[in-house]
């Protein structure tokens, strides 16, 4: 378990402080016996005392993290269609259901986030759909990106298009229709496919690759499997805009070996 405390003054060279601000200090799975709101205590405090750009929490957890944060710089972000518990990587190769939301409710969360007061949003894709778009030239994907958007209101939204289960095709072309809808970022992964790897240095180059292609605005998260201040300070040099991880407080304190588990 992640102390409560930071290391003394961890945050004085450029390099540390580039790599805090960078990080999404997040809290999305919770142990049976887990009080959540003591945890999100701990996660918005931990954010605060380290310089972290954001917390990101589930839909149920804005307004507490908001309060907690009011006096900081310290953004709040949440995920919208994000799933529930963790899958198989074996199982989603094969019928992949990351994502398999319907857009309705997608939209409906995304109006109940913002109006809760969420600074950002992390949307995931339906992985299936996209596998489908990209085979037969249909455009769901797109026209459910489009819509959300709208429904955001001008919140920043950064899509996470799970990149352990797509094939490089299927990941130039949601890339791109992300720029073309106006997101704020690309994000690699939700983190909760058990298997995978995450955010790769080869999926993160194939993204800033495509988006630098368009021309585009576009930012790019890391997420899923970052543990250590090598892997971050590594992704970053890719050009990263942002990493999420629960082992933001292990990578600013120079731990070697991050956390065990956590997204």
């Amino acid at each position: 378990m992640v102390s409560q405390h930071m290391a003394p003054q961890q945050q004085n060279t450029f390099e540390d402080s580039r790599v805090a601000q960078a990080i999404d200090h997040t809290k999305l799975m919770f142990a049976d016996e887990e009080n959540e709101r003591d945890a999100i205590e701990t996660l918005c405090r931990e954010a605060m005392q380290a310089g972290f750009c954001a917390v990101c929490v589930r839909p149920r957890h804005i307004a507490l993290a908001k309060t907690l944060l009011a006096d900081s710089p310290v953004k709040v972000a949440t995920v919208i269609g994000f799933p529930l518990q963790k899958v198989s990587l074996d199982n989603e190769l094969k019928q992949p259901t990351v994502g398999n939301v319907p857009t309705e409710e997608k939209v409906f969360e995304t109006v109940q986030s913002v109006q809760a007061g969420a600074d950002e949003l992390d949307l995931v894709i339906h992985v299936a759909q996209l596998k489908q778009d990209v085979e037969t030239g249909s455009r769901q994907v797109r026209r459910e990106l489009a819509a959300i958007a709208d429904a955001a209101a001008g919140c920043p939204i950064k899509v996470i298009i799970e990149t352990d289960l797509l094939t490089p095709d299927e990941m130039v072309q949601v890339t791109q229709w992300c720029a073309e809808t106006g997101m704020a970022m690309v994000k690699t992964s939700t983190g909760m496919v058990e298997g995978g790897q995450g955010a790769t240095l080869e999926a993160v180059s194939l993204i800033s690759q495509t988006l630098k292609a368009m021309n585009a605005g576009t930012g790019i998260k890391a997420s899923g499997g970052i543990k250590t201040r090598q892997q971050a300070e590594a992704l970053l040099a890719l050009g990263v805009n942002r990493l999420g991880t629960s082992s933001g407080v292990a990578i600013v304190r120079g731990d070697s070996t991050g956390m065990a588990g956590g997204y």
